[in-house]
């Protein structure tokens, strides 16, 4: 068999959400990527061949921005039906379209070179081609979940639960360090049609009792029933019992839905099996070792960090590792806040050149249980891309770039990121131009509704811009429209509102539509020195929250025009007007 031999600068394995960011915020911040994933879809648990719908935060004035939300506002418009299959490309698309990418689909790491703590590369194989790639990096960033860098190189990791007694977390039944874990599961969808649907389950299909069921509290009727609970593994090796646990899984997936549409008792009869997994999502395995531990109690105070580079906001939820065949419910306790997440959980304690993000952080075993979810991976995601960059731009280790710790958060903020007690400068250039048109709230580093501050509304077709004394250069110009983070202006069921997609398809699924407060048609023209104006965006069909238009000339006046927004009305929201220079 061939083999090929690529050289980059990071090499990102792990094309699940947190794999993507990674790779999509290092390429373009200028870094060269190799992005190795083992599946034909990017997106991991959030893709169509697993379909778990992406959780985060559960303030949503706080909603994670960034690529996540460019994600989301690109699925309301090419997706408003909410189909797997258009999500599938949307994901395909944000990869396949950042030329700094090069991606390995169907490709599989299964070997690593390292010598004296420094990985120099990995080997996957892509079986679509009959290929073996070797990839040769400066830098590596482990997202493949189950931390697979820990057997490959050694990279330190944790397994299972601690005791009460190491970190003096909350805990429910377990007070002593065990191998358990949260389990692994497959998921169903449900159909509503106009018919009756007989549903005939396999001899081999698990046999459920009615009692079972309704004690897990199953609603087809519901948009937000997703059988998370159909959950085993915990109690096992849920990375070398994978198989074993997904054959298992298949057939309590099965009996499940047998249950529901053969007991007489879930009120079934016109409801079909639109989906069933045949890959288990893994909520839990390794997590890996890094600088420091992310606990339970950093969580639950929200621990004000000074490398903050990501953050969360989901409750503490522990599943019983006994999952489905347990009677003990999972262990839950509420965020007060979104808290923050710090840098040195992103890399390795002992592996000078791998960083990691997703839900293999260094984290215990309860904190993970908040920070495993999909929107707070991607936050990650974003934060070791940056990271990277600037562990390139300064030749040095991911442990060593953390003394540009204001660089990296910076670079995350510019580019839309939201980090707790962290404010986004503004640049020198745009508070030394004149604002004629706005006031100062569109350049005080503030990008979302917070302590009852709101976005600027400015009349449609009337222009807001800077005017400098003297020509000045600029790098470019910024601007923060209002998305609807809280997603106040859809009129629809709660789950519809907050979810990238849906579970089960009912008769009245709603169809979606972008946000009505988002700007639409808007021109940004620039006045040269000569007096000659210069087009720099002429947009009219924005889909972008963040919207950065470079520009690196002398300019005399910059002015933003917004024409109309996706709501028809006559004002548009505008968090963020501000011209930057380039070393912002």
């Amino acid at each position: 068999m061939k083999t090929k031999n690529i050289k980059c600068d990071l090499c990102v394995v792990g094309g699940g959400i947190a794999g993507m960011n990674v790779a999509i915020t290092a390429a373009r911040l200028g870094v060269k990527v190799v992005l190795i994933n083992e599946r034909p879809v990017f997106g991991g648990n959030a893709s169509g061949e697993i379909r778990m719908w992406i959780c985060g935060v559960r303030d949503y004035e706080y909603r994670e921005t960034g690529i996540g939300e460019e994600i989301n506002l690109e699925n309301f418009y090419y997706n408003p039906t909410k189909n797997y299959n258009i999500w599938n490309t949307i994901l395909y698309n944000k990869v396949q379209s950042e030329k700094n990418i090069t991606p390995l689909l169907n490709c599989t790491c299964f070997e690593a070179k390292a010598e004296n703590g420094k990985i120099s590369s990995v080997k996957a194989y892509q079986m679509t081609t009959e290929t073996f790639f070797v990839v040769e990096a400066d830098y590596f960033a482990d997202c493949s979940g189950d931390g697979i860098f820990a057997p490959l190189v050694g990279a330190g990791f944790m397994y299972g639960r601690e005791g009460e007694d190491e970190y003096g977390e909350p805990m429910r039944s377990h007070f002593k360090r065990d191998e358990k874990t949260m389990g692994n599961s497959c998921l169903l969808q449900a159909r509503k049609t106009d018919k009756v649907v007989p549903f005939t389950a396999p001899e081999w299909a698990e046999k459920v009792p009615v009692e079972k069921l309704k004690s897990k509290g199953v609603d087809i009727s519901s948009a937000g029933e997703n059988f998370w609970y159909v959950e085993i593994g915990g109690d096992k090796d849920v990375v070398g019992d994978a198989e074993m646990l997904n054959n298992r899984l298949i057939a309590l997936c099965l009996g499940v839905w047998d249950t529901i549409k053969n007991s007489g008792e879930f009120d079934a009869d016109c409801y079909e099996l639109e989906f069933l997994g045949f890959l288990g999502a893994k909520r839990e395995s390794r997590r890996m070792l890094g600088d420091y531990v992310l606990t339970a109690n950093d969580i639950l105070s929200a621990k004000a960090f000074s490398d903050t580079v990501a953050y969360g906001g989901w409750p503490l939820d522990d599943h019983n590792p006994a999952g489905f065949d347990g009677n003990e419910s999972n262990y839950t306790i509420n965020v007060p806040k979104p808290y923050g997440i710090p840098y040195r959980c992103l890399y390795s304690v002992n592996i000078d050149n791998l960083f990691f993000a997703g839900r293999n952080i260094s984290a215990t075993h309860m904190a993970l249980s908040s920070a495993r979810v999909m929107g707070t991976c991607g936050t990650l995601g974003q934060a070791v891309g940056a990271a990277a960059f600037v562990a390139k731009k300064y030749s040095c280790t991911p442990r060593e770039a953390g003394k540009h710790i204001d660089e990296i958060q910076q670079t995350l903020l510019f580019n839309d990121c939201y980090l707790p007690n962290v404010i986004r400068r503004v640049g020198k250039v745009c508070l030394i131009g004149g604002l004629v048109g706005g006031d100062d709230t569109l350049r005080n580093g503030n990008d979302r509704c917070f302590n009852g501050e709101k976005a600027f509304y400015i009349p449609n077709g009337k222009p807001i811009k800077y005017v400098f004394d003297k020509p000045t250069e600029i790098g470019g110009v910024k601007v923060v429209f209002d998305s609807d983070l809280t997603r106040s202006t859809f009129d629809m069921d709660e789950v519809e509102k907050h979810h990238s997609m849906r579970c089960n398809i009912l008769d009245d699924s709603p169809l979606m539509s972008m946000p009505k407060t988002l700007a639409k048609e808007f021109d940004i023209v620039a006045t040269l020195p000569s007096g000659e104006t210069v087009a720099l965006s002429k947009e009219r069909n924005n889909l972008k929250r963040n919207v950065l238009i470079g520009v690196d000339m002398p300019v005399k006046e910059v002015a933003l025009t917004v024409y109309a927004n996706w709501g028809k009305t006559e004002k548009t929201g505008v968090f963020t007007f501000e011209t930057y220079d380039n070393g912002d």
